[in-house]
């Protein structure tokens, strides 16, 4: 089922055309065009090369498990060079009924201090939106302040501008949010003008300073061995099924128990040996 078929893509956008390019489309928004927008900006930057499956497809097909057992999303994975910062990519994707749902998640190496990069972009029926944006940190804010300062004081300025601060504080459940970082933008259930907001104000900026980290980001105050213990827990922990029963229940519902076990696994593996 999972044959590994690198594939790759033309060099294109960088993170500044990125709003520009998808914000040109009137009409109503597509979660799908937007997140394709900021992975191809990742993967066209870094050389990401695609797996895929027996038949050239992506890497897990989702099927739902009632027949006749329509295709109704994907999971497609991308593998880094040898060097890079990014360990792998993944987009996981739903969509079908109205819905159009995106997880993209480009998981640096577990003993790089480069933090994750997060992006959720939904919509479900009748017009709910939703959206997450956050680069989750990869060492210990209370026993290493200068490295949050170091890795997210430049995100401080957006976060603070009272266009966003007006944005009502939605909370995501505190067993999760403890592993995720201060600085993340999330909106459940919102309407169509603040998705918008979102996309084309914000999204460009975090992805800038996720190149810039990538690029150039060092912190050596920790070992490369606490990292990877710190960086492996934190991702077992996220990944955790009971971590997000809602969310992963709502995916198990359509495709079945085993798939959302394949989803993790996959979400967790890691592909460069450390």
């Amino acid at each position: 089922m999972n044959s590994s078929q690198p594939k790759t893509r033309p060099a294109d956008s960088s993170a500044a055309t990125i709003a520009g390019s998808v914000a040109e489309s009137s009409g109503r928004p597509v979660p799908l065009d937007d997140t394709c927008a900021v992975r191809d900006a990742i993967i066209d930057r870094y050389g990401l090369t695609e797996l895929l499956d027996a038949e050239g497809g992506p890497f897990i097909r989702l099927r739902l498990k009632f027949p006749p057992h329509n295709e109704a999303g994907y999971m497609r994975i991308w593998q880094s060079p040898p060097g890079c910062v990014i360990d792998r990519l993944y987009h996981i994707y739903v969509g079908g009924n109205g819905n159009d749902i995106n997880l993209m998640y480009a998981m640096t190496r577990a003993d790089s201090p480069v933090p994750h990069f997060f992006l959720h972009y939904n919509v479900n029926p009748p017009d709910i939106w939703s959206y997450h944006i956050d680069l989750p940190g990869k060492v210990d804010g209370v026993m290493y302040p200068d490295y949050w300062e170091q890795a997210f004081s430049p995100l401080s300025a957006i976060t603070e501008d009272k266009k966003f601060k007006a944005i009502p504080t939605r909370r995501i459940q505190s067993d999760r949010r403890q592993y995720l970082s201060t600085w993340g933008f999330y909106g459940k259930e919102i309407d169509e003008a603040e998705y918008r907001l979102i996309r084309d104000e914000v999204i460009p900026v975090y992805l800038q300073h996720f190149f810039d980290l990538v690029d150039s980001f060092s912190y050596t105050t920790v070992d490369r061995d606490y990292l990877i213990e710190r960086g492996r827990k934190q991702m077992d922990i996220l990944l955790k099924r009971e971590m997000d029963l809602k969310g992963w229940g709502r995916l198990e519902s359509l495709f079945g128990r085993e798939a959302g076990d394949v989803l993790r696994y996959e979400c967790r593996r890691e592909h460069h040996p450390l």
